[in-house]
């Protein structure tokens, strides 16, 4: 029986992982010629709709489906089958309720998030986006009842949907709107309204997917003996909202850092005396060229969290300090080891990868240090979300949204000063989002020390990789140089980062900045393990 639930488990973790990266490349194509056909100033309105939207959403869905899928699943495993239903139609019920106060909330209040972000063209898009949020808020309690079966293929189907509904409808809508010469604001009104399409269409999907099930599933359940001890509706709630608010909570300080963002970039940059077409410009240049390249190593490296919380929660639970300080040591180092590389890469390639990606021209010029300061917080990102993933796994949940809170403060600060500073201007929002990052990691390893004894040796740890990293971006840079005067923008970056990536991985091996350890923190650990040449 347990061979089979891990079979089941590893299987519905492959589902989902398929689907995550099946929706980022999705996501990376369509925003490549969304910001070619929109253009910087329609971007600028797209993503500051985005960007509230986001905040509302996290709100009415972020924590309810693992709360929902965590109730049933106990409730069902306890013989508790008219309960699980209960649990189901109160949590749908709530995230309706959720999703409809949001959506209100978007049109009713879109006027005033315009002037927040210093544009009343913002409100064409916000409209457009808002009913994305009671859709998907629906789509969140659905995908919960399944995952609650152990069933993660509707939830990876809807969220693959939803990505092509967003690449086809919003391109659609773009180019048919710049083709009949409406203004911007409704060609970037059109291109979101492909969010609230996928929204509508992975909604639909999972309300088909649960009508079979049910139906599939009625004889079977009403076969089943129901327990006497089962929870009141109040109860339900109660523990649901348990569940729920502090995985929101979590997701909300981010997200409110990133609403806080646009209002404090658009405005300073006001400030410095841009006129709203201008600030709008310039955030749809910040927030299109540079966030999403900042955020693709992040979001590809974090992956590895999963892994290390069962193994560093099991140490802890134990008080085997000496298995978890090596798999703190261990997997910080393969972290640092995947993203330094990644970002040394991405500062000294910043023009040539936002030139082949968007164009060559100002707005790449303008993107290129933001990028480029940006690749350092990637590197921060990453460890602050391995440490704070640690603290959940030894039971400290709290600590990293304290951390989190107080990185956000200080991003805040630095983008209300910087950003106002002439000559500075967006490279400040960048900056702004280095010392966030630095803190949350500073603080989290001040946390994890006073809990677990950990401390960190950055020579001993950081020190080969760091030196291999360096070597590589100079040897990037160098050949990019190079090539560049004879071959084009396109052929020397491959080539450049054809050969700093095997520099880097000799060096590695060279300088001894690869263990056994490190290698077998990774999924195939063992095999990989065998065949390299590793030091103990």
């Amino acid at each position: 029986m347990s061979e089979k639930k891990t079979e089941g488990f590893i299987k519905g973790a492959m589902v989902l992982m398929v689907a995550n990266i099946l929706v980022k490349v999705i996501g990376a194509v369509f925003r490549v010629p969304l910001t070619r056909v929109v253009g910087d100033y329609g971007m600028g309105l797209y993503s500051a709709a985005y960007r509230y939207y986001s905040l509302l959403l996290t709100i009415a869905t972020a924590g309810f489906p693992l709360a929902i899928s965590k109730m049933i699943s106990e409730a069902r495993t306890l013989g508790r089958v008219q309960e699980s239903k209960r649990i189901f139609r109160i949590a749908f019920g709530f995230c309706a309720v959720l999703g409809s106060v949001g959506t209100i909330l978007l049109i009713v209040g879109s006027g005033f998030l315009a002037d927040l972000a210093n544009n009343p063209e913002v409100s064409t898009s916000v409209i457009a986006l808002s009913p994305a949020v009671l859709l998907l808020s629906l789509a969140a309690g659905l995908r919960g009842f399944f995952q609650g079966r152990n069933n993660m293929v509707p939830t990876g189907l809807s969220q693959v949907l939803e990505a092509l509904s967003r690449l086809f409808v919003g391109l659609f809508f773009a180019l048919l709107f710049i083709r009949i010469g409406l203004a911007d604001k409704f060609v970037a009104a059109g291109a979101i309204t492909g969010v609230t399409v996928g929204a509508g269409l992975s909604a639909l999907l999972l309300a088909v997917l649960y009508a079979v099930s049910k139906k599939k599933h009625a004889a079977a359940d009403a076969e089943l003996l129901e327990v006497s001890d089962c929870r009141t509706n109040g109860k339900i709630l109660k523990d649901l909202l348990a569940l729920a608010i502090p995985v929101m909570v979590g997701a909300l300080v981010m997200n409110l850092t990133n609403t806080i963002d646009l209002v404090l970039v658009t405005n300073r940059l006001a400030a410095v005396g841009y006129d709203s077409y201008q600030t709008t410009e310039l955030f749809g240049i910040y927030d299109n060229y540079a966030i999403p390249l900042f955020n693709l190593v992040p979001s590809v490296i974090i992956s590895l969290n999963v892994s290390i919380t069962p193994v560093a929660a099991a140490a802890y639970a134990r008080r085997d300090m000496k298995e978890l300080h090596g798999t703190i040591a261990s997997s910080s180092r393969l972290v640092v080891m995947l993203s330094l590389p990644c970002a040394v890469g991405i500062a000294v390639l910043a023009n040539p990868i936002i030139s082949l990606l968007f164009g060559a021209g100002e707005s790449a010029n303008i993107a290129t240090p933001v990028l480029a300061i940006l690749s350092i917080a990637s590197v921060f990102l990453c460890i602050s979300s391995l440490t704070s993933t640690l603290l959940q796994a030894i039971g400290k949940p709290i600590i990293p949204v304290i951390t989190m809170l107080a990185g956000a403060v200080v991003k805040v600060a630095a983008n209300y000063f910087l950003i106002a500073i002439p000559g500075v201007e967006l490279c400040g929002a960048a900056i702004g989002t280095v010392l966030c990052y630095v803190v949350i990691t500073v603080l989290n390893l001040i946390f994890l020390k006073k809990v677990t004894g950990f401390s960190v040796n950055l020579i001993s740890n950081y020190g080969r990789v760091i030196l291999s990293s360096f070597v590589m971006g100079i040897l990037c840079f160098g050949v990019y140089l190079l090539l560049n005067a004879f071959v084009g923008n396109t052929i020397a970056m491959f080539a450049s980062v054809a050969v700093g990536g095997v520099a880097y991985v000799a060096l590695l091996f060279v300088t001894g900045g690869i263990t056994k350890e490190d290698i077998l923190m990774l999924p195939k650990g063992e095999t990989l393990a065998r065949i390299l040449p590793l030091k103990k």
